[in-house]
């Protein structure tokens, strides 16, 4: 193809991946090409769909993705490379350019779609190439269903499935690595195809160090499992940026991602604020003295939420404490003013952005005066309680953490499951696709803030505040 010089390795996967049978018809009805990030997915989409177009002149070809903007990207690539080589841009009858409807249509009649992966993508076309990336992300059935399915009219279609490795959530992925598997070995669909370049099962940390200081003998530092897992080593990607990332990743992270290694959570638990650091701020005896702040949140399906407390101790540490976790809203409110009414905190801090917004109107009829922080100061209130935790990379000698909380299992379940989410130069703490209950977290989290900020404008009584729960 004019533009486009395949590595060997995907130079070998087109040339068996469209293998032939005896009477013409493509070997394979479905490929599954799994391999780590950054080895050329992309390039293979490019040539084998402007292949199919302008040689084999088919009607059809779909591309879609779980983010509409990787399927369009290898669009825009080979629409580039056409306009770019002039007996490809005469063949060219119209490119739509619009975004979540891009095309393009060859004189021959071929057109290259761009469909969403989603339920609806696809239904109502007829595919003789569909293309899915990110199949790791497909977490139902619905888009697999929808956009595979346009090919069945069509007599000498192919499905191509690209993606690296995911975990116990990839379903779809899952059950077609098994039933390919299951081909190879002869038994199956033989017309499923899978080409697979993944790092053994066994390569995996086997130094028992903490965080992502790896001995030189630990098994992920193999250099070979690197380049079983990644085809374009030494052409188009390098043991340094390997390396690199095997020292800033967390190691399921480093499996799915460069080792193209199924693991059984893509998200690792304390990954934002590590358990040691949170374990070195434990102190069950802990009590604020004085002046304290109130902060509430809630989980986006409204399925339970928090109230938590900050406040300083005597000695002049921080402290926050999760006053209730209940299921339910309902509680939040009532709860709120009876915990105002003993206590008369500096502040009462409801995010007004995230869904414990919907409390503000309720609790301020109820005659409670509530704060609520901008995204900035959203941003900042997650950074304060990161500093007070975290030691810098380089502490200084004079370092210490600046906050105690009394090991509740609420609170450190949230920290352990937590994950980041940017907020514009800064970052929060992120709502969805997490398996933990973080309302303990962004409470506490608003608490401090809270604390922090309005305290010293209200007189202190010198007081332990106990039995809140």
């Amino acid at each position: 193809m004019p533009g486009i010089r395949p590595l060997p390795w995907q130079r070998w996967l087109l040339i068996h991946a469209l293998e032939l049978r005896p009477d013409g018809r493509f070997r394979f009805r479905t490929v599954i090409v799994l391999v780590a990030r950054q080895n050329g997915k992309t390039t293979i989409v490019e040539v084998k769909n402007l292949w199919k177009m302008f040689v084999l002149g088919v009607p059809l070809v779909i591309g879609t993705a779980q983010n509409l903007d990787i399927s369009e990207e290898s669009w825009d690539k080979a629409v580039e490379i056409v306009e770019a080589t002039p007996e490809l841009a005469a063949e060219v009858e119209h490119v739509d350019r619009t975004n979540g409807k891009k095309a393009l249509r060859l004189a021959n009649g071929s057109r290259w779609k761009i469909a969403a992966a989603s339920r609806k993508g696809g239904r109502g076309l007829s595919g003789d190439d569909v293309n899915l990336d990110e199949l790791r992300e497909h977490q139902t059935w619905d888009s697999w269903g929808a956009v595979t399915k346009t090919t069945m009219a069509r007599e000498n279609a192919q499905i191509w499935a690209y993606s690296n490795a995911g975990d116990d959530k990839s379903i779809v992925l899952n059950t077609l690595l098994e039933q390919a598997r299951a081909a190879a070995e002869g038994g199956g669909d033989p017309t499923l195809g899978l080409f697979e370049w993944s790092a053994p099962e066994d390569v995996k940390c086997t130094c028992g160090r903490p965080g992502n200081t790896h001995r030189a003998d630990c098994r992920l530092q193999d250099r070979d499992a690197w380049a079983q897992a990644n085809p374009s080593l030494g052409y188009t990607i390098t043991e340094e940026a390997i390396a690199s990332a095997l020292s800033t990743d967390p190691e399921p992270i480093f499996r799915t991602e460069v080792l193209c290694q199924h693991v059984p959570d893509m998200t690792p638990e304390w990954s934002v604020i590590t358990q040691d650091a949170w374990n070195a701020v434990v102190d069950p005896a802990s009590q604020i003295v004085g002046t304290v702040a109130f902060a509430a949140d809630v989980t986006p399906d409204r399925s339970a939420g928090s109230i938590a407390v900050a406040g300083r101790r005597a000695d002049g540490l921080g402290h926050v404490e999760v006053t209730d976790a209940r299921p339910g809203t309902a509680w939040i409110v009532p709860r709120l003013v009876e915990l105002v009414k003993r206590w008369k905190p500096c502040a009462v801090v409801v995010d007004a952005a995230g869904p414990a917004g919907s409390l503000i109107a309720p609790l301020e009829a109820a005659g409670l005066e509530v704060v609520k922080p901008s995204a900035r100061e959203a941003g900042q209130a997650c950074g304060a309680l990161y500093d007070a935790v975290m030691p810098p990379k380089q502490p200084p000698p004079e370092w210490r953490p600046s906050v105690r909380h009394l090991d509740q299992i609420e609170l450190n379940a949230a920290i352990a499951g937590a994950q980041k989410r940017p907020l514009g130069d800064a970052w929060a703490w992120a709502r969805l696709g997490l398996d933990v209950d973080i309302s303990p977290l962004v409470a506490g989290t608003l608490a401090l803030w809270g604390h922090a900020k309005f305290a010293h404008l209200q007189k202190e009584a010198r007081v332990p505040m106990v039995a809140l729960r």
